[in-house]
């Protein structure tokens, strides 16, 4: 029976039940307190993880639109042992610097100043005289001043877009003598059969739209201001038709570039309007460049499929990030190099963590960094030779500390997470050290994508998948290009 003694709501009591029944309700709701528990601390463990991983996003995010891509730790803000292993290469670079005859170059101010520019622009004088006799009139004798010199000073000007109507005159020939035999004088081959637009406006709209980032919806009023109107939808068809035209160099440069002894490539998700998805489609651009060009590929989907259908047949060496997308690639006979800037970034994340295990890692990543800067002034054979100097045993004491992490770092941290990458990646950062061709990072390729991502916050989309794949080919009519969507991203 029950200890009628003690009150049975007091949730201080030491109350414990003397029967079987009671004792079993209580262990079940001690069992179903205890699962609930356990289960709002694994979600909150997984909420925090959560929060870390997108605060790390963020992080990049930031960094890729509004900051620089290049290292942010500077060797001054090195502390302990990565400070004195960065110290210990000083002296052997200031040797190789000497050894070289290379003077380190010195940062001038920021700004352009008052540059004049010595080409591009059109000089028109501007002569200020006196006219005013009055004003001539000198005031000791009453005679005429007369100019004896000058001073010149500049300023810098813009006048606005000047549209020139071409107007064709073609010119019909016929022999007075003869019935007939007629002839007539063409113009010259237009982009556009029988189209409005001139060579000159749809390479215009283009450089526009994918160089300085200018939605056509904005164009069209940059027009408009301007007594033209030029409709959204012309300009799309414009584009379209202009990137027809380029596929066949694009396709020649993809041929060329397979036989180069390296290549590049980096892609980024494309946002595109898919019909009856009723939401936009993450689509891809991708970049491809060897030693001479560069081209870019759209894809609806990103998977190793796409590299592989553009480099088959290429045998050479691959510089990538380390995408999983490029592993049929180098399973058909190509060259991994990785990204030693990639590996540089997860160490910066560390860095946040665990400052003293990861600076002796940075700080020899910086040398291996200042070993380029010297290198780039160098021959390609001269840049291998300095390479094998000063790289390779860069890298061999990258690998001891690498090694002393392994059995060491905890799980799920963003050291772990660096230590994983530079593991996986090992040999792939080490291919350039043996050559003078392979770039020590892949930022090239991505800075030719960056600006793909810069446009994106302009025009939010690409408006069809037709439209991507022309985009693609059809920034080239400036010679290059990033994945935008020439045909309805307005």
């Amino acid at each position: 029976m029950p200890n009628s003694n003690i009150p049975a709501d007091d949730p201080d009591s030491d109350y414990l039940p003397d029967n079987l029944p009671e004792c079993h309700k209580v262990i079940k709701d001690l069992r179903a307190e205890v699962k609930r528990l356990t289960a709002i601390a694994e979600t909150f463990s997984l909420l925090q993880q959560r929060v870390a991983d997108l605060e790390k996003q963020i992080r990049r995010k930031n960094r890729m639109v509004f900051g620089p891509r290049s290292a942010k730790v500077s060797s001054e803000s090195l502390t302990g042992t990565g400070k004195t292993v960065y110290d210990s290469y000083q002296a052997d670079f200031d040797a190789e610097r000497a050894d070289l005859q290379i003077v380190p170059e010195e940062k001038g101010h920021g700004g352009g100043g008052r540059n004049i520019p010595k080409s591009g622009v059109v000089e028109r004088p501007l002569e200020h005289k006196i006219t005013d006799p009055a004003e001539l009139t000198c005031p000791c004798c009453g005679k005429q001043r007369l100019v004896f010199g000058f001073k010149v000073s500049h300023q810098l000007d813009v006048l606005k877009t000047a549209f020139e109507l071409l107007k064709h005159i073609e010119y019909k020939y016929s022999c007075p003598h003869c019935d007939g035999q007629v002839i007539e004088a063409s113009k010259p081959y237009q982009p556009i059969d029988k189209g409005f637009p001139a060579p000159g406006l749809i390479a215009h709209v283009a450089v526009s739209k994918f160089d300085w980032h200018l939605p056509l919806y904005r164009q069209q009023r940059i027009y408009l201001a301007q007594s033209v109107s030029i409709s959204r939808s012309s300009m799309c068809r414009w584009l379209k038709e202009g990137a027809d035209l380029l596929v066949v160099i694009v396709e020649r440069m993809r041929e060329l570039a397979l036989s180069s002894r390296l290549m590049q490539s980096d892609a980024t998700a494309m946002p595109v309007i898919k019909k009856g998805l009723g939401k936009t489609h993450k689509a891809c651009t991708w970049l491809y460049r060897d030693e001479k060009y560069v081209f870019y590929d759209f894809t609806e989907k990103e998977n190793g499929a796409q590299p592989e259908r553009v480099l088959a047949g290429f045998k050479g060496i691959l510089l990538t990030d380390g995408a999983a997308e490029y592993n049929g690639v180098i399973a058909k006979g190509a060259t991994r190099a990785g990204c030693s800037a990639h590996a540089f970034r997860y160490l910066e994340d560390a860095r946040k963590e665990d400052p003293e295990n990861a600076d002796p890692a940075i700080a020899i990543m910086k040398r291996l960094f200042e070993v380029e800067e010297i290198a780039k002034e160098l021959s390609e054979e001269e840049r291998q030779a300095l390479r094998q100097r000063r790289s390779k045993p860069l890298l061999e004491d990258l690998r001891v500390w690498l090694d002393e992490q392994i059995p060491n770092v905890p799980p799920k941290t963003a050291m772990a997470e660096a230590v994983t990458y530079l593991t996986n990646q090992w040999d792939a950062l080490c291919v350039f050290a043996d050559t003078g061709f392979v770039p020590m990072h892949n930022n090239a390729s991505e800075n030719g994508l960056r600006p793909a991502v810069l446009g994106r916050r302009n025009w939010l989309f690409a408006g069809s998948i037709g439209g991507g794949h022309a985009a693609a080919v059809g920034g080239l009519i400036k010679a290059r290009k990033y994945g935008d969507d020439a045909e309805s991203m307005q």
